[in-house]
């Protein structure tokens, strides 16, 4: 197969979206959870700098996620909750990032849905380039969503319950990605703690804490690392463990897009993301409720 315009000595290979068709991306990488990045979907969109994203979506009102300076120093066992919410226009948020208060207070304008706006005709062909060539479909109602942030922002280790995809429209992300088998020594949160779900670890993966949590020092050792630079995209299948973060001192701006998990039988490689996935869909199944009877 041709593919990789880098070298392979890297552990997550690069294949060029041109090469593939769907019956190759699901032998090579769907059926078998492998992770992989994706070339060459967004050559004509990048870079995408605030000021494209102001023209496009700038009145736009958005949730920020506001973590505060002292969040990823304080362990995660002790969080009340993910983040508090600030509500601000997108320009808004830009005006933070680029006089440093983002940076600073660690803002994120994070999976901020742009299924519907304007946005979306920049994103989308490359999107639907890479579910034509891979077979990918997409995982309703969701779209595409954008995440703008300062560099040095770590997005804490956790799980999807869908595949997902990550591209890169400005700047770099360093991804480190660990396969759903060694979970227990990720050491996930019970269900019944009260800050953050099961699908994320309690545990700081480049401070590791040894003595607390043991198991991590074999997990460790399967840690597969990839900085995702402008243009690309990472398929990360469903039940990978990933931790983010934007490398360098300026800002970035990716978009991720979740899809199904084809065949359902996948699931069996990822039992704690059914189980996820599962309890989601009954989240929004009640809620549902909730606004049809208003009960």
């Amino acid at each position: 197969m041709q593919n990789l315009d880098r070298a392979r000595h890297e552990s997550i290979e690069r294949v060029s979206v041109h090469y593939l068709t769907p019956d190759l991306f699901f032998n090579e990488f769907q059926r078998h959870n492998k992770p992989v990045i994706l070339t060459e979907a967004f050559n004509d969109s990048v870079p995408v700098d605030v000021d494209k994203l102001m023209s496009l979506v700038g009145n736009m009102e958005v949730p920020v996620r506001a973590y505060g300076p002292e969040r990823f120093t304080t362990p995660k066992a002790e969080w009340k909750s993910y983040c508090d919410i600030r509500k601000m226009t997108v320009s808004e948020y830009c005006g933070l990032l680029r006089d440093g208060t983002a940076k600073r207070d660690s803002l994120y304008m994070a999976m901020i849905d742009m299924g519907k706006t304007s946005f979306r005709s920049v994103v989308g062909p490359g999107i639907d380039l890479i579910a034509e060539k891979t077979g990918l479909r997409r995982q309703l109602p969701n779209d595409v969503n954008v995440w703008v942030g300062p560099g040095g922002h770590v997005e804490p280790l956790h799980y999807d319950g869908q595949d997902g995809t990550l591209s890169q429209f400005r700047g770099t992300k360093r991804v480190s990605l660990f396969p759903p088998s060694i979970q227990e020594g990720l050491y996930p949160f019970e269900m019944s703690h009260g800050g953050l779900t099961p699908n994320f670890s309690q545990v700081y993966i480049d401070q590791p804490d040894f003595e607390k949590f043991p198991r991590l020092r074999a997990a460790l050792a399967e840690r597969q690392r990839v900085d995702l630079a402008e243009g690309e995209t990472l398929y990360m299948p469903v039940g990978w463990w990933h931790e983010i973060e934007a490398l360098g001192n300026d800002y970035i701006c990716s978009v991720n897009r979740f899809w199904k998990v084809d065949p359902i039988w996948r699931y069996n490689q990822a039992p704690q993301a059914a189980y996820l996935y599962a309890m989601s869909h009954l989240f929004r199944f009640k809620h549902r409720i909730k606004r049809v009877f208003g009960k």
